[in-house]
C-alpha cells in the first residue's frame, strides 16, 4: 500500500536516484537539500511502500499561488498511480494554504505528464520559449484553479 508523507533529509539519496533516471537535466542533491532546508516556502512529499521510495514531488507557495517544481516516480514502479496520489496530497495542502492557482511547466514532448495534468484540470496558458537548458526545448505553462 502506498503512503504519502513530507520529505525528509533521509529521502534525498533515493530522490536523486529517481531524478537522475527520470530527467535529462536533473535537479542536484544540493538543490533538494536546499528546498528541504527552505521549507516553507518550499515543500516536498514522498510516496513510499515499506522502505521503497516510489516517487516524490516538490512545490513552492508564494501568496496564493503554488508552483509544482518537480515530480517523478520510480521508473520500475510507474503507472501504479503514485504520481496521482502525490498530486492529490499536494492539492490538499494547496487548499489548506489558501492557494487559488497552481502552476507548472512541462515539456511539449512529455505527453504522459501533460495527460496526467489535464486529468486534474490543468490548462495550457502560455509557452516559455527555449526554457529547458539541456536542449533548448520550449515549456508549456499550465495552470489549475483551486
Amino acid at each position: 500500500m502506498t503512503n504519502i508523507r513530507q520529505v525528509t533529509h533521509d529521502d534525498v539519496e533515493a530522490i536523486v536516484s529517481i531524478e537522475n533516471r527520470s530527467f535529462s537535466a536533473p535537479f542536484t542533491k544540493e538543490m533538494f537539500y536546499a528546498m528541504i532546508i527552505a521549507s516553507p516556502p518550499f515543500g516536498g512529499l514522498v510516496a513510499f511502500e515499506g522502505e521503497i521510495l516510489l516517487g516524490y514531488l516538490f512545490y513552492t507557495i508564494a501568496a496564493d499561488e503554488m508552483e509544482l517544481l518537480t515530480i517523478a516516480t520510480n521508473p520500475a514502479r510507474r503507472h501504479e498511480g503514485n504520481a496521482r496520489k502525490l498530486l492529490e496530497e499536494m492539492f490538499e495542502i494547496a487548499k489548506r494554504s489558501g492557494v487559488v492557482s497552481v502552476f507548472l511547466e512541462v515539456r511539449p514532448t512529455n505527453i504522459s505528464a501533460q495527460s496526467l495534468y489535464r486529468s486534474f484540470g490543468f490548462q495550457e496558458i502560455s509557452i516559455r520559449k527555449k526554457y529547458y537548458k539541456d536542449n533548448g526545448e520550449d515549456a508549456i505553462v499550465m495552470r489549475k484553479s483551486i
